[in-house]
Parts: structure tokens; C-alpha cells; sequence
């Protein structure tokens, strides 16, 4: 009996075989993963109660998409421009960070600036973007000023981004992180991951004993520049050494680092399905751990805005096991999911920037508020944003202009 050639067994293992084995530099993993964090943004900004909700709402873990997307692109940032300083000179790879930073400041002036005129047009609704609203007690607070201004305090709160739609606040943190990015490269360049660490771990601990604003920006409020940049320098370091990590893994000591990372992945999971978010339906969650110990161990040890430890950890650990869960499965999930979330992820920030306008034109036809759950229309509100935005990302519509 004839055996087949060892050429066909390869080629027939390629076929079956799941597992991740796209050829090139880009990680589409990462694409993957940034599409998906970039998805529990906008939902979260369009604030209707739908399915997408269920889904997106701290239920794989105690994580929001906005630490997803830092840590995300301090990873891409490391990981790049390791192999650019190869070819060029620090300062070089400074010029093009600082002119990344001042694009997207423009960009957020722009935002700005816009907003303010369209709120002068009696026809055009612009409050779900001038205002944030607590929607479990009703209670708004106004962004923009309320009041005349003398020309000298408007140019001082535009330029120092002191006013802005919440749903983009997260750019002044990336505006800021870019520009002190080349001091973190230039600390990973020299060998001294170490003192970088215990830099950023440091600042982290004194702003949590300490919460102290650095700069007047409005982000400051929901994502204090000395807790947020922790996360960032993390994914930077990791990307800085992919591959060591790569090897690392494949070591005893690795494997048990990731099974030990895993579990507490399963573990924050179980701890999230006990959640006291009022707008989630009571009969989708446990109810193992009372409300009382559930609050008390959230806003202790894993306080969004200000980023608690535990917080950081589950951070780390999901990301970490949805890459290997993509790594092992990336055939399925792949073919189900690839089509829309890479190209989203592949132009998170182009979207990201274009995604208040979107978020604007809804609320023109619907009123925002999560007690209201009509399942139906709501899911399809959000599917229909999301289709959008997938659209523009996809033809990278006003490309040209906005930055990613």
C-alpha cells in the first residue's frame, strides 16, 4: 500500500490545524482584540440598553475597552518601533511621536470647535455630547460653558482641553502618553525595563495614596494621567519584548505564569458575574456574593477611574488569555468574527475619533437612558452604529485628515 507523501500530511495539518499561523509582521491578533475593545467603547458611549450591553458591560471581567485600548497601543508602540530604532535614531522616532501627538491634539480641537458651533444651530440636539449625564440617578453635568466667556478663558479651556465631549476624553491621556513616550523608549532601549517599571509603578502608588491632576485637562477626571500611564508602560514593555515573552512561554516557569494567569482571569469572571450594575437584569447575573461585599471589594481594589490594582491585574490576565484563546482557535474565530472586528481594529483610532459624530447624528433621533430596555430597537440602534463605523473604518472614509 502506497503512504503519502510527507508534503500532503504537512498540508493537510495546515488545513485542520486552528491554531494561529498568519504569515507577516502584523499580529492580527491584536487587530482582533483592539476591534473588540474599540466595540465596548462606542456601546458604552451610545447609551441605549440592548444586547450588546449584556455582552460588553464588565461581564468577562472587571475591564472597560478604554484600558484595553491603552494598553493595546502602548503594545503596538513598543513592539514597532523596537525594530524602527534598528534602522533610525531615537530622536527620529521622538519627531514622528510628537507629530502623532499633535495631530490628534488638532484632531480634538477640531472636535471641539465643531461641537461648539453645532450647538449653536437650534436644529441640531448636541446635549448627549455637551453634557454627561449619571444615568442611574439622571443627574447632568455640562462640559461646555454654561455661561459668557471672555475671549482669552475660551482659548485658554480649548487649547488646554479643558471642555470636550466625554465619549473622546480618552485622547488627551494618548496625546499625553505620546509625548513622554520617547523617555520610556529611550529606558527600553538602554536595558533598564527595570527602572522603568518601578518609575511607573511608583507614580501609580503615589496617585493612589495621593490622587493628584498633573495638568488641567478635563480627561484628568475619568483618566488620571499618573493611574492610566501604568497600564500603558506595561503594554509597552510587552511589546517591546514580544518575543522574549514568546520564548519565555514555552519554558515550565512560562507555562505555569499562564495557567497562574488564566485562573485569575476564570476567577475576576466569576467575581464580574456578581456585578450590582442596576441596569443589568438580575436573572443574567449571580448572586453569590452579596451587593455589600461585591461594592466594597469594587471601588477598593478595582475602581475604574482610578484604575485599583485588582483592576490592573484582570486587565493583564484577560488579555493575556483571549491571546491565547486566538492563538490556539484563531481558525473559527476568525471566520466568525475577523471580517468586522480587524478592520476595526486596524483603524481603532481613526474610528474612535469619528465615532462622537456617529454617536451625535443618533441621539438627533433617539433619547439616550438605560432604564428603558426595548431589547429589539435598542440592540438595533446599536448594530446599526457599529455598522457604520464599520463602513467608514472599512474605506477609511476622511482617511486623509484623521489621523490613526
Amino acid at each position: 500500500m502506497s503512504q503519502p507523501a510527507p508534503h500532503a500530511i504537512a498540508e493537510k495539518r495546515e488545513k485542520t490545524t486552528w491554531q494561529y499561523a498568519v504569515a507577516g509582521s502584523r499580529d492580527l491578533r491584536i487587530d482582533m482584540m483592539r476591534g473588540v475593545a474599540l466595540v465596548m467603547m462606542v456601546v458604552a458611549h451610545t447609551e441605549v440598553m440592548s444586547i450588546f450591553n449584556i455582552f460588553t458591560w464588565e461581564r468577562f471581567g472587571l475591564t472597560s475597552g478604554a484600558e484595553g485600548f491603552v494598553i493595546l497601543s502602548g503594545f503596538m508602540l513598543g513592539m514597532l518601533n523596537r525594530t524602527r530604532l534598528q534602522k533610525a535614531v531615537l530622536l527620529t522616532i521622538s519627531w514622528a511621536l510628537w507629530r502623532r501627538a499633535w495631530k490628534i491634539y488638532l484632531v480634538n480641537i477640531i472636535i471641539i470647535l465643531s461641537i461648539l458651533l453645532l450647538s449653536h444651530l437650534y436644529f441640531i440636539n448636541t446635549f448627549e455630547v455637551t453634557h454627561f449625564t449619571d444615568r442611574f440617578t439622571g443627574t447632568s453635568w455640562s462640559l461646555f460653558p454654561t455661561s459668557p466667556q471672555i475671549r482669552d478663558t475660551w482659548f485658554n479651556i480649548i487649547l488646554y482641553l479643558q471642555i470636550g465631549p466625554h465619549q473622546t476624553q480618552i485622547l488627551g491621556l494618548y496625546i499625553c502618553l505620546l509625548l513622554i513616550s520617547p523617555l520610556f523608549l529611550w529606558l527600553l532601549r538602554k536595558g533598564r525595563v527595570f527602572w522603568l517599571l518601578l518609575l511607573s509603578l511608583t507614580l501609580y502608588c503615589f496617585w493612589q495614596i495621593h490622587p493628584l491632576r498633573i495638568t488641567e485637562s478635563e480627561f484628568e477626571f475619568a483618566f488620571p494621567l499618573l493611574a492610566w500611564q501604568l497600564i500603558y508602560v506595561l503594554g509597552m514593555c510587552c511589546g517591546w519584548y514580544k518575543e522574549e515573552l514568546f520564548s519565555l512561554a514555552q519554558t515550565p516557569g512560562g507555562k505555569c505564569l499562564l495557567v497562574l494567569l488564566v485562573a485569575i482571569a476564570v476567577a475576576l469572571a466569576f467575581i464580574a458575574q456578581n456585578h450590582t450594575n442596576p441596569f443589568i437584569p438580575p436573572g443574567l447575573m449571580l448572586h453569590v456574593i452579596t451587593p455589600e461585599d461585591f461594592n466594597a471589594f469594587y471601588h477598593t481594589w478595582a475602581a475604574k477611574n482610578g484604575l485599583g490594582p485588582v483592576r490592573v491585574l484582570n486587565d493583564i490576565s484577560l488579555l493575556v488569555t483571549v491571546y491565547l484563546i486566538l492563538t490556539r482557535y484563531w481558525t473559527p474565530f476568525y471566520r466568525a468574527f475577523g471580517w468586522f472586528f480587524i478592520p476595526l481594529g486596524q483603524r481603532s483610532l481613526y474610528t474612535f475619533t469619528v465615532h462622537v459624530f456617529v454617536v451625535l447624528a443618533v441621539s438627533q433621533f433617539v433619547t439616550f437612558g438605560l432604564w428603558r430596555q426595548a431589547w429589539f430597537t435598542n440592540t438595533l440602534i446599536h448594530a446599526s452604529v457599529l455598522g457604520v463605523l464599520w463602513l467608514l473604518a472599512k474605506y477609511h472614509v476622511g482617511g486623509r485628515w484623521i489621523p490613526n
